[in-house]
């Protein structure tokens, strides 16, 4: 993806954005298949998490209300009795396989997701002067990190259930409480999710700016980097057919035609039609209204 430069040492440098736009429109040239491959591949990888999240859950035990307040009162208490979680720990662990396939799903998912964005906005920076070098990792760094955390926590949830199952069983043990790799994912999760979506904000506002991006297609990045912001992980659907799209896009396969900037190495933005010359079109243009005389007006003596 990136293009890295070895100077007469041994010291590589990280060569992303170029001024000369000819320089930048070869670099791109070079990475911008590979990035639409990528795209592709991150967008099967989200489907295939959202998919088979949707087949555990479909499936899960869940526990009777009136079962558990049946215990209630019991003599001793309850944390001594069999859980009745444990049909639930039982069926998480023959889904063990099925949960690791969907971890390294979304791992692919996400690792797609900073890839490409991360290319867009390499592109876009080299375009728009004012966006910050800063914005250009967030969508990287944040994609890497969430895929990271989706991985790490379905080993940890794996380690609680086998933890579970190999002991009592009872009502107390079900009971558990994070462990370190628990928390760790947790907060890998929720830290990569939010420079994520400010990375998909930033880089969507400024490639739909730069012309990259239709308008259209710009707002949608824009809707989901919110959204992720607002609502954990939502709208899965149109983040996976917002990837895919890009890979569409960057693969040259985009049905209008490339945009205009990923032509010519610099800013071209969407062009908007106003609402007032649409509602002029077809129409003749007013005449010119006859000048009007000033008369003089006779001063009475």
């Amino acid at each position: 993806m990136w293009a890295f430069r070895r100077p007469l040492g041994r010291r590589v440098s990280f060569v992303a954005v170029t001024q000369d736009s000819e320089r930048q429109l070869a670099w791109e040239a070079r990475h911008r298949s590979r990035a639409g491959i990528v795209a592709l591949i991150g967008a099967v990888g989200l489907l295939a998490y959202v998919v088979l999240e949707q087949i555990v859950i479909r499936d899960l035990p869940t526990t009777s209300g009136l079962e558990t307040l049946s215990r209630v009162g019991h003599a001793g208490g309850v944390s001594s009795l069999p859980s009745l979680k444990i049909p639930y720990f039982e069926y998480l662990h023959d889904k063990q396989g099925l949960l690791l396939i969907r971890a390294i799903a979304g791992f692919i998912g996400f690792l797609g997701l900073a890839w490409a964005t991360g290319f867009l906005a390499v592109a876009t920076r080299a375009r728009v002067p004012n966006f910050r070098r800063y914005m250009m990792y967030m969508p990287l760094v944040g994609g890497v990190v969430v895929g990271v955390g989706v991985l790490f926590a379905q080993f940890a949830t794996a380690g609680l259930v086998n933890d579970f199952l190999a002991g009592r069983r009872t009502v107390q043990a079900a009971t558990l409480k994070p462990d370190a790799l628990s928390q760790f994912a947790g907060a890998l999760t929720l830290l990569g999710s939010l420079v994520l979506a400010a990375g998909l904000v930033f880089v969507s506002l400024n490639a739909m700016r730069a012309g990259l991006l239709t308008r259209l297609y710009g707002y949608m990045g824009i809707v989901v980097g919110a959204g992720v912001i607002l609502v954990f992980l939502p709208l899965p659907i149109v983040q996976v057919f917002w990837l895919a799209s890009l890979g569409v896009l960057l693969l040259g396969r985009w049905p209008s035609g490339d945009p205009p900037a990923w032509r010519t190495g610099e800013a071209v933005p969407w062009p908007v039609t106003p609402r007032a010359s649409r509602a002029g079109v077809g129409q003749p243009a007013p005449a010119p209204s006859a000048p009007q005389v000033r008369r003089k007006r006779k001063k009475r003596h």
